[in-house]
């Protein structure tokens, strides 16, 4: 393990999931503008120099493979696969990102980087809606007895009902920590009051992103006046 991802504050996230974004990050890594690096080993299978360039970030690292039905690419869904690809990688790793789906299939690897105390974080992804709190309940509850360090929920806000239904979970007090988004027509919205009431992982894009939502850094980062 390098470092540990600090659980007592908002830490902005910038994602490598091409050789674009990642060589950039590592060209940026010493500005101290990001908190936490998520590497997107799904999106980065073919970088052959992938464990040189990874071992050059000084912040600490979030390795993610992850799963085709949660937005993962490359068709990566055997838990043999996906261990044989973030396995070799834990020694760079602060943290995990398992799916909350897959995490008994995956349990070993858990295991594992509990005993490196590398940090767990279970996720959940849902691109069609929010679930009700019941639900959201219900998701929190689950990951934290399957091991997460770190609960991550990202649903689908396109609504406002959706909106105030994201944030209404995220201010139960009983969730530890909890990083939380939106996606969608009030992704951005959601972000920033993330951000601003203390979500854990509070994810950005270094260079262009695909997902409706995310905001750019600079521009986060402006946002929230951190600049």
């Amino acid at each position: 393990m390098e470092k540990s991802i600090f659980l007592n504050k908002a830490n902005i996230v910038v994602s490598a999931f091409d050789e674009l974004s990642l060589d950039t990050i590592c060209k940026i890594n010493s500005q101290n503008i990001f908190d936490v690096v998520e590497i997107r080993l799904d999106q980065l299978i073919q970088e052959n120099e992938l464990k040189t360039k990874i071992s050059s970030i000084t912040k600490p690292l979030l390795l993610t493979c992850r799963h085709p039905k949660e937005g993962g690419d490359n068709n990566i869904s055997e838990p043999l696969k996906r261990v044989s690809i973030i396995e070799p990688l834990l020694s760079h790793a602060s943290a995990i990102d398992i799916e909350i789906s897959t995490a008994t299939e995956m349990k070993n690897l858990i295991t594992e980087a509990k005993s490196k105390n590398i940090q767990v974080v279970l996720s959940y992804h849902n691109f069609e809606t929010t679930p009700n709190l019941a639900e959201l309940k219900t998701i929190a509850t689950e990951a934290k007895d399957k091991g997460a360090d770190i609960i991550k929920i990202a649903t689908t806000t396109n609504t406002i009902q959706e909106l105030i239904t994201l944030l209404t979970f995220s201010e139960n007090g009983s969730i530890e920590n909890l990083s939380f988004m939106g996606m969608g027509k009030f992704g951005m919205s959601s972000r920033l009051v993330a951000a601003q009431s203390g979500s854990v992982l509070n994810y950005s894009a270094i260079a262009e992103t695909s997902i409706e939502g995310q905001w750019h850094l600079a521009a986060y980062r402006e946002a929230l006046k951190l600049n």
